[in-house]
């Protein structure tokens, strides 16, 4: 059965190449006939000239035959190829096959036979497997022959042949007539007369009540001799003004008039002469609408079209015409048409922006453009806005940059803003928007960048844009001059601080210098003084010309002193310890400034040196020189405080400064082209911290007691050295060895950087132990002080002056004295270290010096009594003194105590928590630099494509360790601020929005990772922290202390922006410019007058 089915097969292929060859067949058959069928059809109407319905019969049978040759020829043989259709069927085919190969014969028709038959016997079956076996050789498809079908194509030579013969004959066009026209049976087509009537006036139209002449010419094989005209039934003879050529003129035209043209039995088609209607213009109204922005009265202008009108005026014509069908405004060739609102009555409208000539035609469907009126339009432009801008802003600002600036336009402003960008990305601008009125002129102050948050250490430039109430042109904008503002970074600032310390404590050290000079002066006039009976004008004048001298030098230390007061308030120092210590020395500083200006003592020194009185001078003198010892030690004193915090600070920054070169040195790429320049950057920034080591250590040596904080001399030219062989390296492309040095120089400063922390947090505790000690000393030896002179107290009370033991008690008296002056200078060397010591000390110290000067002079001339009260006066003052430094003793064994209970990072302070924060907002910059990083490295790596994956999977799970240490401290921060915020019950919508987005920032880190949205979230957080600082910072300590140095700076502020502004008043005139009742012509003389007194 095998055989059988492959001759199945053989069938199969025969059966498709038969049907291809019907196809083939058919498609050359129906061509041949179809296009013979075509040429016959044309042919006949070609010679008949069929009336429309023979014309359709014609037509629609062509289709038929078309369609039905189509059929048989084309789609049968699809379909039987395609076996929609039954074609042949196997005996048929059996016996082509048959026939073409003589070695089949009957066989395949048997085999075919015996498959149909109903019983399949075994011996039919091994019969059929016989004769399919014998058959297989036979290819069945080789009975159709394609070539056979190239005898059909001779035929097509027929057609070919008369189509030539016909465009040889010239009959091809007639023939495409004969197509036309078979093709639109329905439509009547003339048969074509001997000549033709060709109309030479193409325009059948005249003005109404006109005459109108009428010309044409014939042409053809015949010209005729005469021409009548055929309207309102009659016939007129045309006039022959040439051969063919004939006229005919109608006059006093008044309606329509249908004609025709006749010359024997040929006659034209229908003409028709058209009067035209004149549209007229009879009358204009003008209305304009000034925009609204411009608050002027609408108005209404008749019998002129000429107009001056300000920008942006709507405009609108009303026109009254006669027989008009259209009114058309035209303008620079530009034609638009009026809006018909009734009839022949017509309105346009135009908002109008620039001068233009224009025309108001009327037309109508006959006669276009018939009466025109052309007029002049003139605009008055709404002019640009004009800014002129003034500022104190400096290269470098620490604080806000203050503006000053007049704005004006001709109808009003709209909005003001202060744009500003990066000056390394000028696209990619910012804006903030002013509150102003809307007057058409005003000045405004504006104090950058107050709400709005820069980046620290980026140059930005700034500008400011007005917008004036321009609804026509959209707001039109004028910009300013620009500006450059960088806000210093915090190594900036902190470098600035210190840099602006160490002026003020040479400053101060100068001011000491001075008073040296002033208390030898002093002496002098003193001596004088004893020596005098009298004063005279000689030294009245000199007195007068110290007392000058010394208001001079208060008035300088007073500048000096809140130089100094300024720059501590504008820096929160990195470590709480250190913030205690600012604090209490600006609480230093506050005294000093309020002590010098309760002094009243130089203007009665000037009042008395007037009257010269020798003995009040004398002793307002000695008050003098009291005071000033007084003021000179609180100034040595708070000198060398501020040396010690300077050089505190400066250790910290520079010890910072080695961590991040430790830093910058350990993340440096040596792949990097840049890499060797980015080296010789951290060499020369190293080489500059050396410098500022030995500056520091300088520094700390001028102290009276210097700290122990390392000169580490040696390791920075182990540094230095390791750094210049890392550059060797890399200049001769050594990458591993640089690499290595690198590294090395990394941990080097690292460990300086410890170091010099850990120096100053060693310092920091042995200090607390140290002045505990010296405290508990004094407050022994003040103690003893006491009761002796407590005996002594009692002791003169008992004797007289007569009493064997008189001379050996004031010598005892005289002792102690002397035994209190070591005190003082052991609490004055105390007060060096520890700025805690207050004012009140120093006043009781005074008292007590004056008060046991006082009793030895008493008792040495016999004044008992009034000793006695010195010496009770010594006993309070002592008695004040101990209670203040046992109170100062007690608090500083409690907070040791604390401190040590609390231990590490427990404690909580806002500033440290800024800082905190800052650092976090460091380290996910820093990951989301990795981040990018490991998106696009690793491609060029040789370790392979498996090591490579691997890498980066690492590198993956590094990154995620970092960021969830980065949630848990995040985590931290917001528990430690909630739990204070909660003890000191803040419950603001401050502190709530914070904690809010503390929390909303965990989620963003969770879920975002390092991306630039959780960046700005943490820099937003960072703005919010700020805020609350200002407004909660060490709230409760010292309120009054605190209200009184903020109204200070507050009002520092105010003086500042009150100078500027009375700068800026002085230097420009500012102008009243209000609306005036004036006519249009004068108004823009007036803004023209005033925007020249702007730029002058």
């Amino acid at each position: 059965m095998n055989a059988f089915l492959n001759i199945e097969q053989k069938l199969s292929f025969f059966y498709k190449k038969y049907y291809t060859n019907e196809l083939i067949k058919g498609g050359i058959l129906f061509s041949l006939l179809g296009v013979l069928y075509f040429i016959f059809t044309i042919y006949v109407e070609y010679f008949l000239w069929l009336q429309p319905t023979y014309r359709t019969i014609l037509f629609l049978f062509f289709i038929f035959v078309e369609f039905f040759l189509f059929f048989k020829f084309i789609i049968t043989p699809i379909t039987q190829l395609i076996k929609l259709k039954k074609g042949i069927n196997e005996i048929e085919s059996s016996k082509i096959i048959g026939n073409h190969f003589p070695e089949v014969q009957d066989k395949l028709l048997n085999i075919l036979q015996l498959k149909n038959e109903q019983k399949e016997t075994d011996l039919i079956l091994a019969s059929i497997q016989q004769k399919s076996l014998e058959l297989l050789p036979v290819q069945f498809a080789k009975a159709v022959d394609f070539k056979k079908n190239i005898l059909y194509l001779k035929y097509l030579i027929f057609p070919i042949f008369i189509w030539l013969l016909s465009s040889l004959s010239g009959i091809d066009v007639e023939l495409y007539n004969s197509l036309t026209r078979v093709v639109n049976p329905k439509v009547v087509f003339v048969p074509p007369a001997p000549f033709s009537y060709h109309l030479l006036t193409e325009n059948l139209r005249v003005i109404e009540g006109g005459s109108y002449t009428v010309s044409l010419s014939t042409k053809g094989t015949v010209v005729p001799e005469e021409v009548k005209v055929l309207y309102n039934k009659q016939k007129y003879l045309m006039q022959e003004t040439a051969k063919g050529i004939f006229s005919f003129t109608f006059t006093n035209v008044v309606a329509p008039i249908d004609f025709q043209f006749q010359s024997g039995s040929v006659i034209s088609k229908f003409y028709s002469l058209e009067p035209i209607k004149t549209p007229l213009i009879q009358n204009l109204v003008i209305n304009l609408e000034y925009p609204r922005y411009i608050k002027k009265k609408d108005k209404k202008v008749e019998n002129t079209g000429n107009l001056l009108v300000p920008e942006g005026t709507k405009i609108r014509w009303d026109v009254t015409a006669y027989q008009s069908d259209s009114i058309s405004f035209t303008e620079n060739k530009r034609r638009d048409n009026f809006l018909e609102t009734a009839e022949n009555n017509f309105t346009y409208k135009k908002t109008v922006l620039k001068n233009t000539e224009y025309t108001i035609s009327s037309s109508n469907s006959q006669l276009q453009d018939f009466e025109k009126l052309s007029y002049s339009l003139r605009v008055i432009v709404d002019e640009f806005p004009i800014i002129i801008v003034k500022s104190n802003i400096d290269s470098v600002n620490v604080e806000n940059a203050l503006f000053v600036g007049q704005i004006s336009d001709d109808y009003g402003i709209n909005t003001l803003k202060v744009i500003y960008y990066n000056q390394d990305t000028p696209t990619q601008k910012k804006s903030f928007l002013l509150d102003i009125a809307k007057a058409t002129t005003q000045t405004f102050f504006y104090e950058f960048p107050k709400e709005i948050i820069l980046e620290k250490g980026v140059d930005y430039e700034l500008y400011f844009q007005v917008s004036d109430n321009d609804a026509i042109h959209g707001n039109k904008k004028t910009n300013s001059k620009k500006f450059k503002y960088r806000k210093q970074t915090n190594e900036e600032f902190n470098q600035e601080q210190l840099k602006d310390q160490k002026e003020t404590i040479q400053n101060l050290e100068n001011a000491i210098l001075n008073q040296e000079q002033q208390k030898e002066i002093l002496q002098k006039i003193q001596q004088e003084l004893q020596n005098k009976k009298d004063l005279n004008w000689s030294d009245k004048k000199k007195v007068d010309e110290f007392l000058r001298r010394q208001k001079q030098y208060e008035q300088m230390m007073e500048r000096q002193t809140e130089n100094l007061q300024q720059s501590l308030e504008q820096k929160t120092e990195e470590t709480e310890s250190l913030q205690n210590k600012k604090q209490q020395l600006k609480k230093r500083i506050e005294e000093l400034l309020t002590l010098n200006k309760q002094k009243k003592l130089l203007d009665e020194l000037q009042k008395i040196a007037n009257k010269l009185d020798k003995e009040e001078l004398f002793k307002k003198t000695k008050q003098l020189a009291q005071q000033n010892k007084q003021q000179e030690r609180s100034l040595e004193r708070i000198l060398e405080l501020t040396k010690r915090f300077y050089v505190e600070e400066k250790t910290l920054q520079i010890a910072n400064k080695l961590e991040g070169l430790s830093k910058k040195q350990d993340t440096l790429d040596n792949s990097n082209k840049n890499a060797l320049e980015e080296q010789e950057k951290i060499g020369n920034e190293f080489d500059e911290i050396s410098k500022e080591i030995e500056g520091l250590s300088k520094d700390n040596e001028k102290l009276k007691e210097p700290m122990d904080i390392p000169q580490q001399q040696e390791e920075s030219e182990e540094i230095k050295q390791v750094l210049s062989k890392s550059e060797e390296d890399l200049k001769n492309n050594q990458k591993k060895e640089a690499q290595k040095s690198q590294i090395k120089a990394s941990k080097k400063m690292q460990q300086m950087s410890q170091k010099m922390q850990q120096a100053i947090s060693d310092i920091q505790e042995n200090s607390i132990d140290e002045n505990i000690e010296d405290l508990r000393k004094i407050l022994e030896n003040l103690i003893t002080f006491s009761f002796k002179q407590e005996d002594l107290l009692v002791k003169f009370d008992e004797i007289s002056v007569r009493h064997p033991d008189f001379g050996k008690e004031l010598k005892n008296q005289n002792e102690l004295k002397t035994y209190f002056e070591h005190i003082d200078d052991s609490l004055f060397v105390l007060s060096m270290r520890l700025p805690i010591l207050s004012s009140k000390i120093q006043t009781e110290l005074s008292n007590t010096h004056y008060n046991l000067d006082a009793s030895l002079e008493n008792l040495s001339e016999n004044r008992f009594d009034v000793a006695g009260s010195n010496q009770q006066y010594v006993m309070t003052a002592v008695n004040n003194l101990a209670d203040l430094l046992s109170s100062l003793l007690n608090d500083m064994q409690n907070n040791m105590g604390a401190s040590g209970k609390k231990g590490k990072g427990n404690s909580f302070s806002l500033p440290t928590l800024i800082e905190k924060q800052k650092g976090l907002s460091e380290q996910l910059k820093k990951g989301l630099k990795k981040k990018n990083g490991e998106k696009d490295g690793g491609r060029g790596k040789k370790e392979g494509k498996q090591g490579g994956q691997g890498d980066n999977k690492l590198g993956e799970e590094q990154l995620n360790g970092e960021l969830f240490k980065i949630y848990q401290q995040q985590n931290i921060l917001r528990g430690q601020l909630k739990d204070a915020l909660k003890e000191g019950g803040e419950n603001s919508e401050t502190v709530k929005k914070v904690l809010k987005t503390m929390e909303q920032l965990e989620n963003d880190i969770l879920q975002k990772g390092f991306y630039q949205e959780t960046i700005e979230r943490m820099q937003q957080l960072e703005y919010e922290l700020l805020k609350l600082d200002k407004a909660a910072f060490e709230q409760g300590k010292d309120k009054k202390r605190k209200s009184n140095t903020n109204s200070a700076a507050y009002q520092n502020k105010q003086l500042k922006e009150l100078q500027f502004k009375k700068q800026f008043y002085n230097q420009m005139e500012i102008l009243n410019r209000q609306s005036l009742p004036l006519q249009q012509d004068f108004e823009k003389k007036v803004q023209k007058y005033f925007s020249k007194k702007i730029k002058e």
